[in-house]
């Protein structure tokens, strides 16, 4: 690109003009050292080395504040460590040469980093155990807890690709921010969705600069949010940092060490499909109180035969019923399935049979266990090109 390119797209008026500029941009940004997770690499962070959804583990001490310069943010302490090293490494450039900061990232001052999961997926769950429920509390099919959960899974089959609730589903959503996975640090904060100011960054003289740098210190840069630094998990500069950011090791003991990613996923994350039965449970029961709260009965109009009178008589909605762990767990396969947009599998019904016995001869976790496994593999299908 040796003239400036002007990049519009998020603010053109057409779909046809909109998608042109969107695609001139990811056709023609192309650095090494980029990262593209809208396109090609949407799993990135949140997926483990088996394609298993996995969040960070409720540890207050893996996360570490940036210190002196952005004590408000934070992200994983290896993540943390590494990018302190390379806004060092940047500003002793900057004073011995004439090189800048790029547009937008003076200071290279984080200004977001790590979300708390937990938080985000709980607001999230309120919101849609609201939303079904609002949607839902009228229906005068629904008398009970039984016919509740037949007019939920008519209603489950149409949302849950686009609002998943378990955790699990949730993880791979669009609804979740990377950022809860503690590996982002982002040093502006300018709209996503408007590629003008991502042209600017990118075109800028410091640019080049500030990706080889970030590269040599373990770093991604977002292609579609050049602002946001990601910790590169197959980096060897990564590698280092997360168990012995002041050792100096020989390249054998580098090579006989864990990767990156083994280490996240053994010490730092826990994977989300043993907690799904769990969330499904709150998010039902818990719609269908609100269901109970907001119309807690209903009018149906009744013939008396021996009067010739038709008269209007009130149905209660009764509490909510508890199901079998069995139930349970055949409602959670099925959900699972429907988020993965899986439902209609050829071999859906030998697998959930499969799952249920297993859950009969050798408890619940086991079987939670094998229908994570199983939508690995169907996740695996979905992310590998």
């Amino acid at each position: 690109m040796s003239e400036k390119i002007n990049f519009l797209a998020g603010t053109q008026q057409s779909f046809r003009d909109e998608f042109k500029e969107r695609l001139k941009y990811k056709k023609l940004v192309n650095f090494e050292g980029l990262i593209d997770t809208w396109y090609t690499r949407f799993g990135y962070g949140v997926l483990t080395d088996k394609y298993e959804p996995a969040v960070l583990i409720n540890d207050p001490s893996i996360i570490k504040q940036f210190p002196d310069f952005a004590n408000e943010i934070s992200a994983l302490n290896f993540v943390t460590d590494s990018f302190v090293k390379f806004r060092k490494e940047y500003l002793e450039k900057i004073n011995n040469s004439t090189l800048g900061f790029p547009p937008f990232l003076d200071g290279l001052i984080p200004k977001s980093g790590y979300l708390d999961f937990e938080e985000i997926y709980g607001s999230y769950l309120s919101y849609s155990i609201i939303k079904y429920s609002s949607f839902l509390e009228s229906n005068k099919e629904i008398k009970d807890f039984s016919s509740f959960l037949c007019v939920l899974t008519e209603n489950l089959l149409e949302q849950l690709q686009f609002f998943p609730v378990t955790k699990s589903g949730y993880v791979l959503s669009r609804h979740n921010d990377i950022k809860s996975t503690g590996l982002v640090i982002e040093l502006a904060k300018l709209d996503y969705n408007l590629d003008f100011n991502k042209g600017e960054l990118v075109q800028s003289p410091d640019f080049q600069c500030y990706l080889e740098l970030a590269a040599s210190n373990g770093f991604f840069v977002d292609k579609n949010a050049p602002w946001r630094m990601m910790a590169d998990l197959d980096s060897t500069a990564m590698k280092s940092q997360i168990r012995s950011p002041n050792a100096s090791l020989s390249k054998e003991q580098m090579a006989d060490r864990p990767s990156t990613r083994r280490t996240l996923d053994s010490i730092y994350r826990v994977k989300t499909h043993y907690d799904d039965l769990f969330q499904l449970q709150d998010f039902v029961v818990k719609t269908y109180n609100e269901i109970k709260k907001g119309v807690p009965f209903l009018s149906k109009i009744e013939y008396n035969r021996s009067t010739n009178k038709r008269t209007k008589k009130r149905t209660f909605r009764p509490e909510a019923a508890f199901l079998s762990t069995e139930e349970w767990l055949s409602l959670l396969i099925s959900v699972r399935f429907i988020e993965l947009g899986m439902l209609q599998h050829k071999d859906f019904k030998a697998t959930k049979e499969e799952i249920l016995s297993i859950s009969r001869i050798y408890g619940i976790r086991q079987a939670l266990g094998k229908l994570g496994e199983v939508c690995s593999l169907f996740i695996k299908e979905i992310y590998v090109p």
